[in-house]
């Protein structure tokens, strides 16, 4: 049968065994195969476990709470702190000391009719005062309001007869909340009697920005202290519960998580990781699976560096026989964590089928010049 062969057959013939040759090593190919992955671990390059029992699996990450920070001294809501803006107002009635006008008694400098003197607004000084015309410096910070008045009051005895004394706290910079981030409407905001909540004050702000919160962590400020966890999952019955108190600052912070799925896919990509926990099984169907005409599925690998317990990051594989019907159940106990890449490895069987799809691109420009010039 050669001999009948066409010296232009014969040389395509020639062509195909050197190729063929060559062997599959020149082939592309989207990664290591599984064996040179298991090999390689014998080298000392990384740590292999084998996920083939229950006891293998590695323990899920604990869930971020929030920790505990301890409550101030005297949390008043209605204690005056420096940089609060007041309003003062003096009532005077029959001698005075602030207010003008009306009719009065020349003889007796009396005024039967009762007078407003307003003064301000005044801003509690980084020292907790405020000064006062003819009464001086008067320490206010720490004060509730009412406290404020009688010690104007006080402070008048003698000079007015029967003043009475208002203190309006315009602003309220010790008692209030500061929120910012990723939220709506950043800002201050002042904390009332209704001892408003942590998802309170977010929601006071806006709520959260954007179209999702699977990456959003909010961190809590207090007397030095920090304490986070994430958006997701917060509520009434946890840390969203946690009472705020005056100089309290909270931050929505966008911390993207992921992970990436390489190989033998039918879609390779880097998908975001939600804080809520997923499994490696829930991975792989995001990323389609395993690409039935390339991926060998008893080749599944999850690369991920693991802390020792001398806090060295060591980096280490887990191999996954998605071959064996076990590894479904095992592959749902499996959680993923931040910047976990899953590797399918190919099939050694399908390298015939690379190899002839080469040669087919490789000579069949020159069967269309052919034809193109027949």
């Amino acid at each position: 049968m050669i001999s009948d062969l066409s010296p232009r057959k014969g040389r395509v013939l020639a062509t195909l065994a050197l190729l063929s040759l060559a062997g599959c090593a020149a082939l592309p190919k989207s990664g290591p195969q599984g064996h040179a992955v298991i090999r390689d671990a014998t080298k000392g390059a990384y740590t292999l476990v084998e996920v083939d029992r229950a006891d293998a699996v590695p323990a899920a990450p604990e869930p971020a709470t929030f920790q505990p920070l301890p409550p101030r001294a005297s949390p008043d809501i209605d204690a005056l702190a420096p940089g609060d803006e007041l309003t003062i107002s003096i009532y005077e009635v029959g001698v005075r000391l602030f207010s003008a006008g009306g009719q009065s008694n020349s003889d007796t400098g009396f005024d039967p009719a009762a007078t407003k003197q307003q003064i301000g607004p005044l801003e509690v000084s980084s020292a907790g005062t405020i000064r006062l015309p003819y009464l001086g410096v008067i320490a206010v910070a720490g004060k509730r309001p009412s406290e404020v008045e009688h010690d104007i009051e006080a402070r008048m005895a003698g000079r007015s007869e029967n003043p009475k004394v208002i203190v309006k706290q315009n602003t309220a910079v010790g008692s209030a909340v500061i929120v910012g981030g990723e939220v709506t409407n950043p800002g201050r905001f002042r904390l009332t009697p209704a001892h408003e909540k942590l998802l309170d004050v977010i929601t006071l702000a806006g709520g959260y920005r954007g179209t999702g919160m699977s990456d959003l962590v909010v961190r809590v400020y207090r007397q030095g202290l920090v304490s986070e966890a994430p958006l997701e999952g917060l509520d009434y019955s946890n840390g969203g519960g946690m009472e705020m108190e005056p100089g309290d600052r909270v931050e929505v912070l966008r911390q993207p998580r992921s992970y990436s799925v390489m190989g033998a896919s039918n879609r390779i990509n880097r998908y975001d990781l939600p804080t809520r926990q997923i499994s490696l099984i829930e991975a792989l169907a995001l990323a389609g699976g395993p690409n039935d005409n390339l991926a060998d599925p008893a080749a599944v690998f999850l690369f991920r560096y693991v802390k020792t317990p001398d806090g060295e990051d060591r980096p280490t594989v887990y191999h996954v026989n998605m071959m064996k019907p076990e590894s479904y159940f095992l592959a749902q106990r499996f959680t993923l964590e931040n910047k976990d890449v899953i590797y399918i490895a190919g099939a050694k069987a399908n390298e015939p089928t690379k190899l002839l799809q080469t040669i087919g691109q490789i000579f069949t420009p020159f069967f269309l010049v052919k034809n193109a010039v027949n």
